[in-house]
């Protein structure tokens, strides 16, 4: 109900009837999408693993090397599990542990990362691709070969000329961009 004048409704209503992207039930029983909220790491990649169609019953003894692995939902530890193994998802080091930070947004520039890997796209020409973007430099350099791909692929262009790397990936944004990567 949220989504009718919305500029990411076709990208949402698609994904949608693929079984891709889901919503929820607001308050007087409607079914919503929440575009413009932000998407967790564990909804981002439920999401990713269902638009892949990766069948998650071949990973789930994969070990996941996470020190909050208990945080992961039950919902999610299959595509977690899935993720993982296949090479997309890493997780993040800090004081000599590896998390995964389930429930904690996910950024523009690690979505599409994790988007790039899924499709193995990278680029040998970061610089070039980049640098119209007036916030270029704020892209981390483990980032920059996989956004200038997708931003070469097309399925991703910016907006007011800015990449918005650190940003939150919001519900709307990681929509057009499953549907745009084909």
């Amino acid at each position: 109900s949220d989504m009718k004048t919305h500029w990411a409704k076709d990208y949402v209503n698609s994904l949608y009837f693929d079984g891709v992207l889901t919503g929820s039930t607001d308050q007087s029983g409607s079914l919503v999408f929440r575009p413009d909220d932000s998407m967790t790491r564990q909804e981002f990649i439920v999401s990713l693993i269902r638009y892949l169609g990766v069948d998650t019953a071949s990973f789930t003894s994969y070990p996941l090397p996470f020190a909050d692995n208990g945080q992961i939902a039950s919902w999610a530890k299959a595509a977690v599990q899935t993720a993982c193994a296949l090479g997309y998802v890493g997780g993040s080091g800090s004081g000599g542990k590896l998390s995964l930070r389930p429930d904690g947004t996910i950024s523009r520039q690690e979505a599409m990362t994790i988007l790039a890997r899924s499709k193995n796209l990278s680029s040998d020409s970061a610089d070039a691709t980049l640098k119209p973007f007036s916030d270029a430099s704020k892209v981390a350099s483990w980032a920059q070969p996989y956004l200038a791909a997708m931003v070469e692929k097309g399925v991703i262009s910016g907006s007011n000329g800015k990449l918005k790397p650190t940003a939150d990936v919001t519900r709307a944004e990681i929509a057009k961009m499953l549907d745009t990567l084909g």
